[in-house]
């Protein structure tokens, strides 16, 4: 199946990021200096400007394909046979219901509302890790990485699995954006290098996108055992 394929070559492709960051922690001289604080205010930027792009996507998942030039062919979809209505960006069908969560009278997705949560947090963070001029030790910076690589285990594993609590689902999701935050300045303090951590903010769009493959997958995998003939979210081969 296509996004059995999909998801397994987006995990694959997140275990080798995890190692490759620990290689590149670990080959670097422990000597490293560290960063001025001009290189630090840009990767900060770099990462607040990522995260607010991301917290714009909870809102409206879908802005960046409308603002992109629409290619000029595409595919026809099949039509739905019974049209659902969707409500914090799922169907409004009982297998669902525990993936939505209705906060400030309003039904949010359960994953997009823990990930506007911890986006959020992930910008305090950071804004308070430039503002207060905080060092990192070696073993802190360490253990930072090593949080960090182990939140985005359980995430990926709460995914695969997809917890049957809503409130368990978005506080998970939440702590993502942290172990970006945590991994970033992680490999900022390990090495010492801008560029290093500019690349440690890349491949945290690769561990956010296997995120959303995961539960993608998860949609389908359970839109297809259902009853209903709806279908909203359908296997592809």
């Amino acid at each position: 199946m296509k996004h059995i394929q999909t998801v397994s070559l987006y995990l694959v492709f997140s275990f080798l990021a995890a190692v490759l960051i620990i290689l590149l922690v670990g080959l670097t001289p422990s000597h490293s200096p560290s960063l001025s604080f001009s290189e630090k205010i840009g990767i900060a930027s770099v990462f607040i400007l990522c995260c607010s792009v991301g917290i714009s996507l909870t809102f409206r998942p879908n802005w960046i394909r409308q603002v992109l030039p629409k290619q000029k062919k595409e595919e026809k979809k099949i039509p739905s046979p019974e049209k659902r209505p969707f409500h914090g960006h799922h169907p409004e069908c009982p297998v669902f219901q525990n993936h939505t969560i209705q906060w400030s009278k309003k039904i949010w997705c359960a994953g997009c509302l823990g990930l506007f949560i911890g986006l959020c947090g992930a910008i305090l963070f950071m804004i308070l890790y430039i503002g207060i001029d905080f060092r990192l030790t070696k073993t802190m910076s360490l253990r930072f990485m090593l949080l960090g690589l182990l939140i985005l285990a359980i995430v990926f594993g709460e995914a695969f699995y997809q917890s049957q609590s809503v409130l368990l689902h978005v506080f998970l999701n939440s702590l993502l954006p942290l172990s970006f935050f945590l991994l970033t300045i992680a490999v900022v303090g390990l090495t010492g290098q801008f560029v290093y951590g500019f690349f440690a903010i890349l491949l945290c769009f690769l561990w956010l996108d296997t995120r959303i493959q995961l539960s993608k997958w998860r949609h389908s995998l359970q839109c297809s055992t259902c009853s209903e003939s709806c279908k909203m979210f359908p296997i592809s081969f």
